[in-house]
């Protein structure tokens, strides 16, 4: 029987970066095949608190209205701009 175990890091960022970068400079992995260009799609994350950047053209584009209403979006388009919780969703 296998149980589900979900590990929180916290890292400090400076204000203004999306939500990739700082995801890379917190060692955290997510996949992002276009290098960040807003172009796949796969950079898929849920902000579950905090204060973020209005879904750009690029996001609305890629993502579902329903997908947006629920904090999805693309951590390369997503600037952070105060204390923010994401969460990464297993397919990214």
């Amino acid at each position: 029987m296998s149980i589900q175990v979900n590990f929180i890091c916290k890292t400090e960022i400076k204000k203004g970066l999306n939500a990739l970068k700082a995801a890379k400079e917190a060692k955290v992995k997510i996949k992002a095949p276009c290098d960040g260009k807003g172009k796949c799609g796969k950079c898929l994350i849920r902000i579950l608190d905090g204060d973020v950047s209005e879904p750009t053209k690029q996001e609305k584009k890629l993502l579902s209205k329903s997908k947006l209403e629920k904090g999805y979006r693309l951590a390369c388009e997503t600037t952070i701009s105060q204390n923010t919780v994401i969460e990464i969703p297993e397919k990214s």
